[in-house]
């Protein structure tokens, strides 16, 4: 498996892993630090993913917000000063169309 389908595998992993625990309910302070941190974790992965996304893969695959992704990994404004709502809202409303974008092609 060259680099670039390395790179879209990973992606396609973590987003359907964070996908299906996000869908599934849960409540009380346990499973939302337990959601939050699960979350976290899946889309600092997606992040460090695109970051490594190469100008051929970009080119290939327009529609993936590429650069959107591989802020999730910075300090600053990354996966670090979400909330567990804001991560679910980004899980909910960006990543499945992320995914459809990877299965082109």
């Amino acid at each position: 498996m060259d680099d670039t389908q390395s790179i879209v595998h990973e992606m396609q992993q973590a987003i359907d892993a964070v996908t299906r625990y996000a869908t599934r309910g849960c409540s009380g302070m346990a499973c939302d630090r337990a959601r939050e941190v699960w979350m976290g974790n899946h889309l600092a992965v997606i992040g460090r993913v695109a970051s490594r996304a190469t100008l051929e893969l970009r080119n290939a695959r327009p529609e993936v917000p590429w650069d959107h992704l591989a802020m999730l990994t910075d300090e600053e404004s990354g996966v670090t000063n979400m909330t567990a709502d804001a991560m679910q809202d980004y899980v909910e409303h960006v990543l499945p169309q992320t995914a459809r974008a990877l299965k082109q092609k």
